[in-house]
């Protein structure tokens, strides 16, 4: 939720703070500092700028999202809903970067690590769906449509899918 910089800041006030509770015997006070920017601390490698890559990348602003998602050297640290929101925010910048094997990897890995509702795992089969059309692998494709329709979706997935399936039928019937 937090950007790195800001992280730094609080881990920094956290330890005035504590530094100051110190100097006036306060112990209790010192140890909740000391104790809060060891949290602050635990959250950066935990849950990095997952969250707040993927805000940017929901609002369209894919080069903040790259930017804050960059941030993150090691997403195998991170907890597994964040670490499947990494694969879902890396798969979609990839994918605007027409970047279509890493794309594909990303979207499946976000997928197979979980998601957190109907909507977001619509999002990722619906564009991994493209991917197969893009590469002109129909079957695969429709498979991943098939997929989208068993979901409950919203009506912009909705009409999104059938506008691929309709695609996809276009580009079948002209072979």
């Amino acid at each position: 939720m937090f950007t790195p910089i800001i992280r730094v800041i609080l881990v920094i006030f956290s330890l005035i703070a504590a530094a100051y509770f110190y100097s006036k015997e306060d112990f209790a006070n010192m140890s909740m500092m000391l104790i809060a920017g060891g949290l602050f601390i635990y959250g950066y490698f935990k849950y990095g700028t997952v969250y707040t890559a993927f805000q940017h990348m929901k609002k369209n602003n894919l080069k903040k999202a790259e930017e804050l998602i960059s941030k993150i050297k090691n997403p195998d640290k991170l907890t597994k809903g964040h670490k499947s929101y990494y694969y879902f925010t890396t798969g979609i910048i990839a994918l605007e970067k027409k970047e279509f094997e890493k794309s594909h990897f990303d979207l499946t890995q976000a997928l197979n690590i979980g998601l957190r509702t109907e909507n977001d795992k619509s999002i990722v089969l619906l564009n991994l769906a493209n991917i197969e059309l893009l590469r002109k692998n129909f079957i695969k494709a429709n498979e991943y449509i098939k997929k989208v329709k068993e979901l409950d979706l919203k009506p912009l997935v909705e009409s999104e899918t059938d506008r691929i399936e309709k695609e996809i039928n276009i580009a079948q019937q002209s072979l």
